[in-house]
């Protein structure tokens, strides 16, 4: 086998080993198509290609699912909550409560 050739394979078997999953679904098939061109092209000795094709074989039954990136659930915020006080009701519910105390004083001196 041509040096060249093996040093692409080796290249490309060596960054499978040390990508994510998505790059490593993607370049197994390359590994793959690699292989069947240079077996098809008779470069590949065939001492070596049953082996070559076993182990290429043995890495596409065990190619990892390349599933989309799943952001990190954040937990529900709590509702908001806003109180509105129509205009005016405050101020009458303070007079009405200053009303009531003053009247209470009144009452008690009274007797």
């Amino acid at each position: 086998m041509a040096r060249a050739d093996a040093a692409s394979l080796i290249t490309l078997a060596d960054r499978i080993a040390r990508e994510g999953p998505c790059a490593q679904a993607q370049d197994i098939q390359a590994l793959s198509a690699r292989r069947i061109a240079l077996v098809n092209a008779h470069r590949v000795p065939a001492a070596l290609a049953e082996s070559l094709s076993s182990g290429v074989n043995l890495l596409i039954e065990q190619t990892p699912p390349c599933l989309p990136d799943v952001p990190v659930a954040q937990p529900p915020r709590p509702p908001t909550t806003t109180v509105v006080v129509p205009s005016g009701e405050e101020d009458q519910q303070g007079q009405h409560d200053n009303g009531k105390h003053h009247r209470k004083h009144h009452d008690e001196g009274g007797d």
